[in-house]
């Protein structure tokens, strides 16, 4: 850390360690997968080559990011790194409600608002919004296409965690745009709707689940169809033993 703020306090020595400029949006960067240094250039418009190797040696010293690769061009977050993903998820929910409360308009509320965002930004916030959903379902893996990019999202022990890149076996496949999920995340359309302007392919539980995972109101919803599911399956097992008990 080239800074301190030299107070005994465990959050000013987090901050020693994170809160320089760029650093938490290059592990935000890595929170998708392992990066490559001009991609990770790329991808925060505004840093400096000699910038952002003097950040990545910091989180390398730190533990916090690995060099990985033949070339070692590429990075990655540790175990330590990806322990700040709760954290990150946090802070993400506390601004779209700290800077949507606002009464002045302002480019956080215009950027919650925007159907032009990068497909990186959509796919962490459905990881976010999805990961505080207590809709219970089983595990799956599902392929989406947000626009052109890529991702792989593992449903696991009741959390959402997105990756780029669509490497792992899935059940099912879903190919959208970033306007559709952004207007879905707001609430604008509905599960419905986000469906229809999809391409869906595979396990339609896991899918059905993936949408009301992050469309407000949307749990309420799945809790209830799915009662009615269990609630019509009990109804023709029922059926099925007064029939039995009658031919008998």
């Amino acid at each position: 850390m080239s800074r301190t703020y030299n107070q005994d306090c465990v959050i000013a020595y987090a901050f020693d360690l994170l809160g320089e400029r760029w650093t938490f949006l290059i592990i935000r960067e890595l929170f998708l997968g392992p990066r490559r240094f001009g991609d990770l250039h790329s991808a925060l418009p505004g840093i400096g080559t000699n910038l952002l190797s003097k950040r990545l040696k910091e989180l390398e010293e730190a533990g916090i990011v690995a060099a990985t690769g033949d070339g070692r061009g590429q990075y990655r977050l540790t175990d330590e790194g990806e322990a700040l993903r709760p954290t990150a998820r946090e802070l993400m929910f506390w601004a779209i409600h700290y800077f949507m409360g606002r009464p002045e308009t302002s480019p956080p509320k215009e950027c919650i608002f925007s159907n032009d965002l990068v497909p990186d930004s959509v796919a962490l916030a459905i990881e976010m919004f999805s990961s505080r959903c207590g809709i219970p379902h089983t595990n799956y893996v599902l392929h989406v296409k947000i626009d052109d990019a890529a991702y792989t999202f593992f449903h696991m022990n009741k959390e959402m965690t997105a990756r780029r890149g669509t490497d792992a076996p899935a059940s099912a496949r879903v190919e959208t745009d970033v306007a559709t999920l952004m207007q879905a995340m707001r609430g604008e359309i509905y599960v419905g709707d986000a469906k229809k302007r999809s391409r869906l392919s595979g396990d339609e539980a896991a899918i059905d689940h993936f949408f009301s995972s992050f469309i407000p109101g949307a749990d309420v919803a799945f809790e209830v169809g799915e009662l009615i599911k269990q609630r019509r399956l009990l109804k023709r097992e029922s059926d099925t033993v007064r029939l039995a008990a009658a031919k008998a």
